[in-house]
C-alpha cells in the first residue's frame, strides 16, 4: 500500500473545502461533471485526492461505482480525519479493523475491495471455514476477521454507506429509496472470488403499485442468476430488505417484505425453528418498538415458479433511523443522542464476540471523539477492552444513565 501519512495541503483562499477534495492542487466535486473528469484522469495516472478536513490533506483513493467515480477514505486512516468530516470512522473503536487486510482486503490503485466470505454463493461450494471459532445456527461460520458471516457483510455494506453516522441535518431524510441506492452503491466497489458482489446482491426498489408489472418484470430479471439451469452448479443470490410480518405460507412460512409485496422469501420449518431460536433476541427487539425496522440479509436460490427460497439467514433491527443496535439500553442510548441532537457514529461489532468491550457509539461533536460503553461496572473489569481509552463516557447498567459529555463542534 502506498504511503498514508498526511502532508500539507496549500488551497486558494475561495475554495470551500467542505465540497470536494483536493488534486493537484485543485479542488474537485465529484458530484459534477468537470469533477468526474479529473477523477477519471487522475484514476488513470494513479494520483491520490486529499481530504482537506483538517490542516493536512488525509490521502484518499478512488473507486468505481457503476458508470461513476467516487472518492472513499484509504482503509486504516479513519481517524485520521477531523471528527466533523464525513470521511471520520474510528476503525479501531470497531469490529472493521479487525477485517482489514484479511477478510476485507482493499486495493487503492484499482478502487477495488475484495470480501472474503465465510457462507457459500453456489450449491455445492465450501464456505471458507474460519477453523478458530465455533459455528452459530444460522451464521455457518463466527470469523475472528478471516472472513465475513452473512450478518457481518450486512454490517460491512452498512458502514460504507455510512448509515452508521447520524446528525441532525438527518432527521426525516432516510427513507429506503435512500437506504437501497447507498447499499447499492457501496456493493458496486466490492468483488467476491465469484466476481462482482453488486451482480449478487438484491435490494428492492422503493414499490409502486402504478409500476408493479415493471418492477415484477426487472425482479425477475434479476434473479434469473439464480435459477436452476441444467449441466450448471445452482447460484445463490443475497437478498437484503426490510421485515414487514412472518407468516405461515401453504408449504412452511415466508417473509413478507417491504417494496417487495409480491415477491416474499419462502423457507422450510426447519429454517423457521433455527430462525427463531437464534434471533429470538432481535425478533423480541423488532416486537417491542413499532418504529424500528428489522433488516434481513439471506442468501436464497429461485425456484421455478419464480419464488425466492432462503437458505441461511441473518437478521439486524435497527431504529427508526436505521441505526443498527443490539439490546433495549443501546436503543435507549441511541434514541437519547438522536433527541437531544448529538451527532455520533455507532460502532459495529461485526463478528466480535461479547466479552469486547466496543462502544455503542462514538460522539463526534465533542472536542475529542468520546466513546460511549454500556456495561456493568465491575463485571466489565473482566471483559477484554483494548479501546476503553481515557475520556470514555461509561453508563453502569445499575445506575441512572449519566450526563452525557457537553457538545463542543
Amino acid at each position: 500500500m502506498d504511503d498514508v501519512r498526511p502532508v500539507p495541503i496549500v488551497v486558494g483562499d475561495g475554495d470551500d473545502l467542505s465540497c470536494g477534495y483536493l488534486l493537484g492542487g485543485h479542488l474537485v466535486r465529484p458530484d459534477t461533471c468537470a469533477g468526474q473528469q479529473l477523477l477519471a484522469e487522475a484514476y488513470v495516472g494513479g494520483n491520490r485526492p486529499q481530504c482537506p478536513c483538517s490542516s493536512v490533506g488525509v490521502p484518499m483513493y478512488i473507486a468505481r461505482a457503476g458508470n461513476r467515480l467516487i472518492v472513499k477514505r484509504m482503509p486504516g486512516t479513519g481517524a485520521h480525519h477531523s471528527p466533523d468530516c464525513g470521511s471520520y470512522a474510528p476503525e479501531d473503536l470497531s469490529g472493521l479493523g479487525c477485517l482489514l487486510g484479511d477478510a476485507v482486503r482493499v486495493d487503492p490503485d484499482t478502487g477495488l475491495t475484495v470480501l472474503r466470505l465465510g457462507f457459500r454463493l453456489s450449491v455445492g461450494e465450501r464456505a471458507a471455514v474460519d477453523t478458530s471459532s465455533s459455528p452459530t445456527a444460522l451464521d455457518s461460520v463466527t470469523t475472528t476477521g478471516r472472513s465475513l458471516t452473512l450478518r457481518a457483510l450486512l454490517d460491512y455494506l452498512w458502514e460504507e454507506s455510512d448509515l452508521v453516522a447520524w446528525a441532525p441535518g438527518m432527521m426525516g431524510r432516510r427513507h429506503w429509496g435512500l437506504i437501497a441506492w447507498l447499499l447499492r452503491r457501496a456493493a458496486a466497489t466490492a468483488r467476491t472470488k465469484g466476481g462482482p458482489l453488486a451482480e449478487r446482491v438484491y435490494i428492492p426498489e422503493p414499490f409502486r403499485l402504478e409500476h408493479k408489472a415493471e418492477l415484477a418484470a426487472k425482479r425477475l430479471k434479476q434473479w434469473q442468476k439464480a435459477s436452476a439451469r441444467p449441466g450448471h452448479r445452482q447460484q445463490l443470490m443475497v437478498l437484503i430488505a426490510e421485515i414487514k410480518a412472518i407468516d405461515a405460507a401453504r408449504y412452511g412460512h415466508k417473509m413478507v417484505l417491504k417494496h417487495l409485496p409480491d415477491g416474499p422469501l419462502f423457507f422450510d420449518d426447519r429454517l423457521h425453528r433455527r430462525l427463531k431460536r437464534a434471533f429470538a433476541a432481535e425478533l423480541d427487539l423488532w416486537a417491542a418498538d413499532e418504529t424500528s425496522h428489522l433488516v434481513v440479509i439471506a442468501t436464497f436460490t429461485v425456484g421455478r415458479g419464480g419464488a425466492a427460497m432462503a437458505e441461511e439467514v441473518a437478521l439486524m433491527p435497527t431504529t427508526a433511523q436505521w441505526l443498527p443496535y443490539q439490546d433495549p439500553y443501546a436503543k435507549v442510548l441511541l434514541d437519547r443522542l438522536v433527541d437531544t441532537q448529538r451527532r455520533f457514529r455507532t460502532t459495529p461489532r461485526f463478528s466480535l464476540p461479547p466479552t469486547v468491550d466496543l462502544p455503542i457509539a462514538v460522539l463526534t461533536d465533542t472536542r475529542e471523539p468520546t466513546p460511549l460503553h454500556l456495561g456493568h461496572t465491575q463485571g466489565n473489569a473482566s471483559m477484554d477492552s483494548p479501546n476503553a481509552a481515557g475520556g470514555a463516557w461509561r453508563w453502569d447498567l445499575e445506575e441512572t444513565i449519566p450526563a452525557l459529555p457537553p457538545a463542543d463542534r
